[in-house]
């Protein structure tokens, strides 16, 4: 495949030597006659030429006109008449998303001959955007490399862009819609862009054109602190245009070398196929039209790679011998007809999808627009059970590898359920269910030459339920009685009642007055969102035994536990359940001062109305906890039965455009306002699903464990637990400051843009954030630390153990207990997260733009971005508990420390090349490239050196940022041994002081920052240099006055790794805690092991990653248009 692609790319290169919408575009000017006079009355009269749809209206007293709610795209023709004054007719005037097109006619009276004016080049499109934004057309979008075929394979050509992430924020807090249609993946359980489980609900086949708006300072956008991304999709004309296409790739397709390493076995057989099929045109001509499109997608990818000891043999091997795994499957069919499915040999996962759209536009008249959308997706996917957690965190006992009984105190599995050791079931496997609907009704009506209405109608429908493979049936898992759990065999411990729904309806409506000089808009919109999580691990029932003779002997479990439902009537349970309406408001002034200078200044308010409150435990409402705004030491509690109070935020906004030369080639534009989003509102749903007023968790106690046997129905077992709500609360508790508001950040953006003709035009962007209110999690329950360590010049504040002392080595450390830093140490695992309100935080960027467009089909685009983003709490995780528990302090993860975001890249380098070279009038070849040079991201963006273990006593483990020593003399090591596959290793304290020091001098940042604590998200990997190509041949065909055409299309990802194995590689760190914590003295003096890598000490930070993700792929295609 790879000779192939190699001399393909050769021949080529030879032949070619929630808020208010973005749906439409616009067009504004002024008429004037050659003596600078303003024409009132004249008519500007605009023709969508492949659909016929007319757009006319006439200039106002100033000679001002507009015309809003247009179609997307282009070419349109445009005529201006007036009365004694020749007609000036403009072609070939494109219109892009979300922008409104400058177009200024000068008329000369009657018998004066006006020739048509062609426009041309770069002057195609001219917009009066105001702040940074990126539209990606329909050009880019079928010409520009896409491997994925997702939104964000072109969302990466905004040069603020990483990922997901815009400006340095969590992709989270982004808005998406498409054809005005809410597509956010609200709940935020995942970074993805869109809903669908990583599938896309809309195929990138059916989008017409796509823009990302950084900094609009109209006050119509809004919903966002990252970015606004609007998406439209095709839409028919007065010619039929269709498309049968199809994509293809399997293994052959991707490289299996990482410079010298060898990759062939990992190349397991997988496949992925695609086809679908594209319909568009008229069904009254010039009047009414329609836009179908409809895609599947399979694929064939490895699955369980583990086989058991005395099976086939593939994979790797695992302890668990064949026969065990015959005596569960016999006895669990025997006694309750239960199926485990296979234990060897396992099938292939098949991940699909179905996706389709229908759109029709309808000219009612020439003064009204109407377009109506559905769209459709249902994706599967299967999944491996889950790793090595157990329901509810509960301890237990078992017996151990030397014979004697061993405890896991927070519950958890020794070994992953497929291991090295240890063997699943097939039906232990489960699977998720995404579907999505959406559905858009749009009216645009030109009232008269003043006023104009846009009204919009949306809906959004998802839910992801997860399924089982074969019937439910409680969880099994079965140790060796010799330390090993070896054998699960049931349903996945957290399928059962897990599902996700997130539903929106949005009604919009925008008024539009023109008043001379001033564009007045106005607005109202109503967004009704209904979110709800059901997740009740182990509702299936759990079971764990010491061991295989027990379990077949019908002997009490080492563990059980059940949730349950306790709601009467409802045996699934949304505890997570919000449902939110949001009102807002808005108006605005748009003022043309001049020709040459607009001046936009508008406020918007928004308010989010909670339309029901979460049921109170009054036991976690009692707790007193120190109100922080107090000096006093005053005591506060939390009502978990209320959310935030509902209060208007204000988001004014003002922006400015001025051409600083009379041909209007420099423009200088910018603004400053206030943008107000949301948060993922798993945050928000964390405060009733962690309350236990809705299911409980029930975990059977020793002597309640002697009576308990294996059954198929665990409530036989549920009069064991309590039966009604608010008699306790949960460890992991959430509770929310009744104040707490939605994200709010003020923009500043400046940016000037310079036509330096022949094609050529510079963007120079400058963009500032600022944080008002961020979100922070803090654990009311953490007392204030009580002692310290010091490091070098530096204190660090910790929390003195009053525990247990244990001596190794001849250092004695002494354990924190949950008294020395709990309010409430009765519960030793009782957290209870705080979500609130911060104002520290920001993020600048800086931006050079050049783009070149030439005739011939050849445009380039090439950005470099810098930027710094900071934040005083990450947002990383799907809880507010492991938000929590993921923020890397110096202090306690409590303490407000400005650090790094985790999605910033400080350097990025993006730019794109697309040209099509057409021959003999049958055939062309298009070619695009993309490159990408910036860090490569970590996750998505820096990493933190911290600590492993728990440095300062917070009870977080592995948050505690590392202290780089000016010497590794200063660390204190021990002495240890480490047993790796089968080998003893023993590390002298002068052998890992060694190598720690090796290991700063080898890392950059961290020999930077000697005698300083590492950052948060402080270092980056190695620079990465990204290169994607996309190739096309078309071959035409004149049949019936129309063209047909064929095209084959070759997509490769990492093109460098193709032309040599040795390039493009990708890095990952060896380790991001160097250092593990062996324990903190009496008087704060810790000590350290140096971490060890296959045996040896590790002394390097980076190494490459040596899998076939990291190497070149291909994708190749097909497709037939008429």
């Amino acid at each position: 495949m790879r000779k192939f692609l190699l001399l393909l790319i050769a021949a080529v290169f030879t032949t070619a030597a929630a808020f208010a919408q973005v749906t439409t575009s616009s067009m504004t000017g002024t008429v004037k006659d050659n003596k600078g006079v303003a024409l009132p009355g004249a008519t500007i009269k605009a023709i969508h030429e492949p659909s016929g749809t007319v757009y006319a209206v006439a200039t106002n007293n100033d000679g001002y006109y507009n015309i809003p709610g247009m179609r997307v795209g282009g070419p349109y023709t445009v005529e201006v008449t007036f009365i004694s004054f020749s007609k000036q007719t403009y072609t070939g005037i494109t219109l892009q998303l979300g922008q409104s097109y400058i177009l200024n006619a000068e008329l000369s009276e009657t018998g004066t001959e006006l020739k048509t004016v062609n426009i041309t080049g770069t002057k195609r499109i001219v917009t009066a955007k105001l702040g940074a934004s990126t539209n990606i057309n329909r050009t880019q979008l079928s010409t520009l490399p896409t491997f994925s075929r997702s939104v964000t394979d072109f969302t990466r050509l905004t040069p603020q862009a990483n990922g997901g992430s815009f400006a340095g924020r969590d992709a989270r807090y982004n808005s998406i819609t498409v054809d005005g249609a809410n597509l956010n993946n609200t709940f935020g359980t995942s970074n993805d862009l869109l809903p669908g489980g990583g599938a896309q609900p809309v195929s990138i086949e059916a989008y017409d054109e796509i823009s990302v708006n950084i900094a609009p300072f109209d006050v119509r956008q809004s919903g966002f602190t990252g970015a606004g991304i609007y998406a439209t999709t095709k839409s028919g004309t007065n010619t039929f245009h269709g498309s049968v296409y199809g994509f293809y790739r399997d293994q052959s397709f991707n490289g299996t070398r990482v410079g010298d390493f060898d990759l062939s076995s990992q190349n397991a057989k997988a496949t992925s196929k695609t086809y679908g099929v594209t319909l568009g045109g008229p069904i009254i001509k010039n009047k009414l039209f329609f836009f179908g499109n409809y895609e599947h997608e399979v694929a064939t990818t490895p699955g369980i790679n583990f086989s058991p000891t005395g099976g086939s043999g593939l994979g790797t091997v695992a302890a668990t011998p064949v026969g065990d795994l015959q005596k569960v499957s016999e006895y669990l069919k025997n006694k309750f007809g239960y199926e485990t499915g296979g234990y060897d040999n396992f099938p292939a996962f098949q991940p699909k999808n179905t996706k389709a759209l229908i759109r029709f536009d309808y000219n009612i008249n020439d003064k009204n627009k109407l377009t109506v959308k559905y769209s459709y997706l249902k994706a599967t996917s299967d999944q491996t059970v889950n790793n090595s957690s157990t329901p509810n965190n509960a301890a237990y006992t078992f017996t151990g590898a030397n014979g004697s009984p061993s405890t896991r105190a927070s519950g958890g599995l020794v070994n992953n359920r497929y291991s090295n050791r240890s063997i699943a079931f097939e039906n232990s496997n489960y699977g998720f269910l995404n579907t999505v609907h959406t559905g858009t009704a749009e009216l645009n009506s030109t009232i008269n030459s003043k006023m104009s209405n846009q009204l919009l109608v949306t809906f959004k429908k998802y839910g992801n339920p997860r399924t089982t493979k074969g019937t439910t049936f409680p969880t099994i898992d079965i140790y060796n009685g010799a330390g090993d759990n070896y054998i699960t065999a049931g349903s996945d411990p957290y399928t059962k009642y897990n599902e996700v729904i997130d539903n929106t309806t949005t009604l919009y409506d925008n008024f539009t007055y023109y008043a001379g000089k001033h564009t007045l808009t106005g607005g109202i919109s109503y967004e009704y969102q209904k979110v709800g999580n059901a997740f009740m691990p182990g509702a299936a029932g759990s079971y764990i035994y010491n061991s295989l003779d027990d379990f077949l002997n019908d002997r009490a479990p080492v563990q059980f536990t059940y949730n349950y439902s306790l709601l009467p009537g409802q045996d699934k349970v949304f505890s997570a359940n919000l449902r939110i309406g949001t009102i807002s408001l808005y108006a605005q002034d748009e003022y043309n001062v001049s020709p040459n200078f607009k001046f936009t200044y508008g406020l918007r308010a928004d308010k989010s109305i909670y339309l029901e409150n979460p049921v109170e435990n009054p036991q976690l409402s009692a707790l007193q906890f120190p109100d922080p705004n107090s000096n006093t030491g005053a005591l506060m509690t939390y009502n978990s039965g209320q959310w935030p109070k509902s209060v208007w935020m204000l988001s004014p906004r003002v922006g400015f455009r001025a051409s600083l030369l009379s041909d209007k080639s420099l423009v200088l534009r910018g603004g400053m306002g206030i943008f107000s989003g949301r948060v993922p509102y798993v945050f928000l749903t964390n405060l009733p699903s962690n309350s236990g007023m809705y299911n409980f968790g029930g975990v059977a106690t020793a002597a309640q464990l002697a009576n308990i046997k294996l059954v198929q129905d665990p409530s036989t077992y549920a009069n064991l637990f309590p039966q009604s709500a608010g008699t306790a609360y949960q460890s992991a508790s959430v509770v929310i400051d009744k104040n707490f508001k939605f994200p709010q950040i003020f923009r500043v953006n400046l940016g000037i843009d310079k036509n330096l003709g022949n094609g050529y035009s510079a963007t120079f962007e400058a963009l500032y954030s600022k944080d008002i209110n961020a979100v922070r999690m803090r654990n009311v329950n953490l007392k204030n630390p009580t002692g310290t360590i010091q490091e070098g010049d530096y204190t660090r504040a910790r929390y003195v153990g009053t525990g247990s002392a244990t001596t190794a080595n001849g250092f004695t450390s002494v354990s924190v207990t949950a008294q020395d830093r709990n309010i409430y140490p009765n519960n030793p695992a009782l957290s209870v997260i705080a979500l609130e309100n911060t104002n520290q935080g920001y993020a600048a960027s800086l931006t050079a733009q050049l783009n070149k467009t030439f005739e011939n089909g050849f445009n380039a685009s090439v950005a470099y971005t810098y930027t710094v983003a900071k934040e005083a709490f990450s947002t990383v995780g799907t809880t507010a508990t492991n938000v929590w528990t993921s923020t890397s302090n110096v202090g306690t993860s409590n303490d407000v420390e400005l650090g790094n975001t985790a999605f910033v890249i400080p350097h990025r380098i993006v730019g794109s090349i697309s040209y099509k070279f057409n021959y003999l009038n049958h055939g062309s070849t298009s070619v695009g490239l993309f490159y990408q040079g910036s860090a490569q991201a970590s996750v998505n963006g820096g990493y933190s050196y911290t600590i492993q273990g728990d440095l300062n006593g917070d009870g977080n483990a592995s948050t505690d940022l590392m202290y780089i020593p000016r010497k590794a003399s200063e660390i204190t090591f021990l002495p240890y041994t480490q047993t790796v596959n089968g080998v003893a290793y023993t590390y002298t304290a002068q052998q890992q002081q060694a190598a720690f020091e090796q290991f700063i001098n080898n890392t950059p940042y961290l020999k930077d920052r000697r005698g300083k604590y590492a950052e948060r998200n402080g270092s980056y990997l190695p620079w990465y240099n990204r290169i994607d190509a996309d190739v096309k041949q078309e071959f035409y065909i004149m049949a019936g006055g129309q063209k047909h055409t064929l095209q084959i299309s070759a997509t490769v990802i990492n093109l460098p790794n193709l032309l040599n194995s040795a390039w493009g590689i990708q890095k990952q760190t060896t380790t991001m805690q160097p250092l593990a914590l062996v324990g903190v003295d009496a008087a704060g003096n810790p000590a350290y092991n140096m971490r060890q890598l296959n045996g040896q000490l590790i002394n390097t930070p980076f190494q490459n990653i040596n899998t076939t993700g990291t190497t070149w792929s291909a994708l190749l295609g097909a497709r037939y248009s008429f």
